[in-house]
């Protein structure tokens, strides 16, 4: 028998459907940054998580919770062009600065934008780029147990970067030249990626992690205090979710502005009063404690030895997250480099 030179695939001619909706897999949070050859490198855009699947006649996109968001980001048909038939791609919905760098009070601008007249102002004011960085589904078979350099080989070969669609392009190896070049650049870090991982949907794990300048993690509301005077919030009361129910994990009274608190008080305000949750450290009339249905990201410090957030400000509204997955990610010791490198990497520049 002759020895094998190459492998082949069988694309068989059978009826295949492509699946309802998949969650996206999730990295988890590393320490430092660092070089490996078994590693591909790619910018932490902090945008939204979205989910792309085009059937042939029109493209459906989809959000972390599963929400259909095809009519709020309608830059993402153009991927219809462009895209095989029964193909499912994974991606983040980014809005640039004119320097080409992520905007996210512009994209929080977009999030808030539901109704169809309201999303095509907000579609011409501040226009979504959508980067794609994998593709699970190609003609109706699943890639997700390929290893990673083989979808990102199989994603460049079937989706282009035209217009507002942006196929990610990694970094093989060099992390801490990327990781420097990426906070020269004031971007929130990057994320690792095996290049020898399946897709584990809805799954968060170490075969992928984030390396953040500052450390973040989404939260959900457990209460508020209402602001005084001129301020219409002066506090959330903010937990995680842990085995069905949620945990008290600090007060955040930092990084609210005029828009935030009103969004805040929109939001907060309908929800039903809950009575004061078990394990709270806080004893306090003042504050509304609610039914746990609102996420927000919050930038802190350290997660302090009795579980609580030191140092928490507010960074922003979460419609796209659903209150389970505020879990509190374990932080992963990052791979060892061998040996520092020196390294001259490009990023990437979004269109604006």
């Amino acid at each position: 028998m002759p020895a094998r030179t190459q492998t082949v695939e069988l694309d068989l001619p059978f009826d295949r459907t492509l699946p309802e909706r998949l969650r996206p897999m999730l990295p988890m949070p590393a320490l430092t940054p660092f070089d490996s050859p078994d590693y591909a490198f790619e910018v932490a855009w902090n945008g939204v998580r979205a989910l792309a699947a085009f059937d042939g006649v029109r493209v459906t996109l989809w959000g972390r919770n599963l929400a259909d968001l095809t009519s709020r980001y309608p830059e993402v048909q153009a991927l219809k062009d462009m895209t095989p038939v029964d193909s499912i791609v994974d991606g983040e919905l980014i809005v640039t600065d004119t320097d080409g760098r992520p905007d996210p009070q512009a994209l929080q601008e977009r999030q808030h934008a539901t109704t169809a007249s309201s999303a095509k102002r907000e579609a011409h004011d501040h226009p979504v780029t959508y980067v794609v960085y994998d593709i699970l589904y190609t003609r109706g078979r699943s890639l997700m147990r390929e290893p990673l350099h083989r979808r990102q080989a199989r994603l460049r070969e079937s989706v282009r970067s035209v217009n507002r669609i942006y196929v990610a392009d990694p970094v093989a190896a060099e992390g801490l030249a990327f990781s420097d070049a990426a906070q020269e650049k004031g971007l929130d870090g990057v994320i690792a990626k095996r290049l020898d991982s399946p897709y584990r949907a809805g799954q968060r794990h170490p075969d992928w992690l984030v390396v953040r300048a500052a450390r973040q993690q989404d939260v959900v509301v457990l209460g508020f205090i209402p602001g005084t005077g001129a301020n219409r919030l002066d506090a959330l009361i903010v937990g995680h979710a842990d085995a069905g129910h949620y945990v008290p994990a600090g007060m955040v009274v930092g990084g609210f502005d005029a828009l935030a608190e009103a969004r805040l008080r929109r939001a907060l305000d309908p929800l039903p009063n809950l009575g004061v949750p078990a394990g709270s450290a806080w004893v306090d009339d003042r504050i509304c404690w609610v039914e746990p249905q609102v996420v927000v990201c919050v930038k802190f410090s350290e997660w302090t030895p009795s579980g609580q957030l030191r140092f928490p400000v507010f960074h922003g509204l979460r419609p796209d997250v659903s209150v389970g997955e505020c879990v509190r990610a374990a932080m992963i010791e990052s791979p060892v480099s061998e040996r520092p490198r020196m390294a001259d990497v490009q990023l990437p520049r979004l269109p604006f």
